[in-house]
């Protein structure tokens, strides 16, 4: 079913990712600051994500460890968990509106479940990644305290050499 819909959505795929970005950016305003690229390229690459990975998924590979890095990449440019679900109905209710003549009770069911496959590693790797970032602004605030620590006793230490002269 998603397959068929993708093969249908090829020959508008740019205005049907322009539709979808327009709908996104309204439901979520903040996330239009994250996509640097220009709208037909967007288009192109969201296509192609969802085309690459239902692909992968249907062949039966494991695109857990590719989806969970994907995930990792776009918790470090600023996306956040609570916008997947936002982006799946979103995306849904925009194959919905250009696949008019398609069984939208099944389109329904084959692409979440087929999204929820794809945006849970994805979460997986963003929760990897913010805990990691997260651990290294700890470790870094910790070196800084310390750095502080040993400055201020080692000016301690030469304010006590000067008084002993």
């Amino acid at each position: 079913m998603i397959r068929a819909c993708l093969s249908d959505l090829y020959s508008v795929r740019i205005e049907f990712s322009r539709r979808f970005y327009d709908r996104f950016f309204e439901q979520v305003p903040e996330a239009r600051r994250l996509f640097v690229h220009n709208q037909d390229k967007q288009a192109l690459m969201l296509y192609a994500a969802v085309a690459m990975t239902m692909r992968g998924m249907e062949s039966g590979r494991d695109l857990d460890g590719e989806l969970i890095e994907f995930g990792k990449r776009h918790a470090r440019l600023g996306v956040k968990q609570d916008m997947f679900p936002i982006f799946g109905s979103t995306f849904l209710e925009t194959l919905i509106e250009y696949l008019p003549h398609h069984d939208h009770p099944k389109i329904a069911k084959a692409w979440w479940g087929g999204f929820t496959d794809m945006s849970t590693p994805i979460i997986a790797g963003m929760i990897a990644e913010q805990e990691e970032m997260m651990a290294d602004k700890k470790l870094f605030r910790k070196e800084a305290e310390e750095s502080a620590v040993i400055r201020l006793g080692r000016r301690m230490e030469a304010t006590m050499d000067l008084r002993l002269h």
